[in-house]
C-alpha cells in the first residue's frame, strides 16, 4: 500500500497516512496542515529540505515537529501530552478497508516516545511512514 498523505507536512510523508486512510475531506485536512504548519513557522524551505533529504528526520526543526503534534492533536488522535490515543483511532476506522493495517501500525508506533510531546508525534508520524 503507497501512502498517499497528500496533506503537506513533510509534503505527504508524515501525516498523510491518517488522512488518506481515515478519508478525511481533502480541503479539511489540507487546511488543517496549513493552519498547524503556519501557527509553527514551518517555510515551504523546511519542507524542501526535508522531502530532499538535505535535512534528516532525526536533524528536523522543532517547529517542524511541532507541526506534527499539532496536526494529530487537531485531527482528534493525540493529546496536547503527546498520548496517541489509541482507541479513538482504532474506533475512527473499524469500519474502514485500513482497520488491520492501521492496528498492526498502532500497535508498533503507539509505543514510540520521543523527548517532548512534539518529538513523540514527529516519531509517532514516522514510524507510520515507515510501515509504507
Amino acid at each position: 500500500m503507497r501512502a498517499t498523505f497528500a496533506l503537506t507536512l513533510l509534503l505527504g510523508c508524515l501525516s498523510g497516512i491518517l488522512a488518506q486512510q481515515a478519508n478525511i475531506d481533502s480541503s479539511v485536512s489540507k487546511e488543517l496542515v496549513t493552519d498547524c504548519l503556519k501557527e509553527n513557522g514551518v517555510t515551504p524551505q523546511d519542507l524542501a529540505d526535508l522531502q530532499s533529504g538535505k535535512v534528516k528526520a532525526e536533524d528536523a526543526k522543532d517547529n517542524v515537529k511541532c507541526s506534527s503534534q499539532c496536526i494529530l492533536v487537531k485531527s482528534g488522535f493525540m493529546d496536547s501530552t503527546g498520548k496517541l490515543l489509541t482507541d479513538k483511532i482504532k474506533s475512527y476506522y473499524a469500519n474502514s478497508n485500513f482497520k488491520d493495517v492501521i492496528e498492526k501500525d498502532l500497535d508498533r508506533c503507539s509505543v514510540v516516545k520521543g523527548a517532548n510531546a512534539c518529538d513523540t508525534a514527529f516519531k509517532i508520524l514516522s514510524c507510520f511512514q515507515a510501515a509504507n
